[in-house]
């Protein structure tokens, strides 16, 4: 397979390069998961809020919290990606929501809540099946199959988006709908390159074809 065309680089001429491009992300992941821990933190202990805002707060900082250990206790990769833009793709992936920002303007509050808990929800149900096979760049590190995962085959980027589209409802703009694609378009692109990867294992073919949908149900 030519140069362009492969994906996967395991020889020994491309071990130096791809463990540096995971840990500059794992460290960019890392440093801005603590920043938000902290801030989360801060928000729940010392700022003047809701209790609906509260209990938000504190299911990032648990989804954050959980990101964390798993990342630090995390089964070794069996394989990789060397593309450097599907490193990119994921540093695009976990940062681009940070550019929301807060609204004036507010939808049904049922429909936001609801998008949001649910969607945090499959995230924090999809790190307890994942557990230490959680990864941030493309990587193989076990296939999982049970719990959510019997649902779709990435149901954390399925929560991410649902608790997106809850976010900007509850904080409406053009500017937020603008992230909002942003972010939905990173999460995808890091799926077909995660796709690309793990079909590469026996394993995930067997799986994929057992769980047919890889992100919505009957749609996708």
């Amino acid at each position: 397979m030519t140069r362009r065309g492969k994906s996967l680089r395991v020889g020994a001429n491309r071990r130096t390069s791809v463990p540096v491009l995971s840990v500059i992300t794992d460290f960019l992941f890392v440093s801005i998961a603590t920043y938000l821990v902290l801030d989360y933190g801060w928000t729940i202990l010392f700022r003047p809020i809701s209790l609906l805002l509260v209990a938000r707060e504190i299911f990032y900082t648990v989804y954050l919290l959980m990101a964390l250990t798993f990342l630090a206790v995390r089964n070794n990769a069996r394989n990789f990606t060397a593309r450097r833009v599907d490193h990119l793709y994921t540093f695009l992936a976990f940062s681009a929501p940070l550019f929301f920002q807060p609204s004036s303007y507010s939808g049904p509050m049922f429909a936001r809540v609801l998008l949001e808990f649910v969607g945090l929800g499959f995230v924090v149900s999809a790190f307890l099946f994942l557990n230490r096979s959680f990864g941030l760049a493309p990587q193989n590190r076990g296939i999982k199959t049970a719990g959510v995962y019997r649902l779709v085959r990435h149901p954390m980027y399925l929560g991410y988006i649902l608790a997106y589209v809850g976010y900007v409802l509850d904080d409406f703009s053009n500017f937020n709908i603008f992230v909002l694609a942003a972010s939905v378009l990173f999460l995808l692109l890091r799926l077909n390159a995660e796709e690309r990867l793990l079909e590469q294992d026996p394993a995930y073919k067997e799986y994929s074809e057992k769980t047919r949908w890889k992100l919505i149900p009957f749609l996708f």
